[in-house]
């Protein structure tokens, strides 16, 4: 499981989460965790410059990985169901 210690991988995960999100659709569930693969990306890339203590272990990084995702994923479906919800119920062919 060391390659998951690699920043490149996370990227690489984050990049494909959120093109899979858009090309589907899933009301930005995998933007959220593509986000948060992004971040912790982030946080391997400055490893050297800033000391954080989640980056030595996968099992830590897996753990940062999905907190931040879920931290990230309530507000971000909280407002596009306010955004969104509010144009579906507004029906142009309703008589």
């Amino acid at each position: 499981m060391d390659f998951l210690l690699r920043y490149e991988i996370w990227f690489i995960a984050a990049l494909v989460l959120i093109a899979v999100d858009v090309l589907v659709g899933l009301d930005f569930i995998l933007f959220a965790f593509g986000i948060g693969a992004g971040l912790t990306g982030v946080s391997l890339a400055l490893e050297g410059t800033v000391p954080l203590p989640y980056v030595k272990n996968w099992e830590a990084l897996v753990t940062f990985f999905s907190v931040i995702s879920l931290i990230i994923l309530v507000p971000l479906r909280r407002l596009t169901s306010r955004y969104f919800g509010a144009q579906q119920n507004t029906d142009i062919n309703k008589y």
